[in-house]
């Protein structure tokens, strides 16, 4: 799967997170678990230096559709968007699912969907 990522106008990263998950909630996702990268390391006696937080996110219906037409494509569930210090500030990142290589011309077009609701969450919190 190919990585997609946006520069974040953002300068707070517990507001990018706030306001990544507001927008996950606002397009009928859920929030299944976050994966602090640097809490994990820190709890590990490495120190990663900045901070990366992924973020496990699902629309319900989505994922039935999927799972009903295909249950192996369950090892690309949940979808995956992310907030990442750079050195240049901060980034949001994300599997981008309408690269996932299916046949099944409704599995791709749900994966195309479920790809312009990360874009669109990756713009807005990009915009100031």
């Amino acid at each position: 799967m190919k990585i997609v990522q946006r520069k974040i106008k953002i300068d707070d990263f517990e507001g990018a997170k706030s306001k990544l998950k507001d927008l996950v909630i606002s397009h009928n996702f859920a929030v299944l678990a976050e994966h602090d990268f640097g809490a994990i390391l820190k709890s590990k006696g490495k120190n990663l230096g900045k901070n990366a937080i992924v973020f496990d996110i699902c629309n319900v219906s989505k994922a039935h559709d999927i799972l009903t037409i295909s249950p192996i494509e369950g090892i690309n569930l949940p979808c995956k968007i992310g907030i990442f210090e750079e050195s240049n500030g901060y980034h949001v990142a994300y599997l981008d699912p309408k690269t996932i290589e299916v046949n099944d011309g409704k599995l791709k077009s749900i994966f195309k969907e479920i790809s312009g609701v990360l874009e669109e969450i990756a713009l807005k919190l990009s915009e100031k």
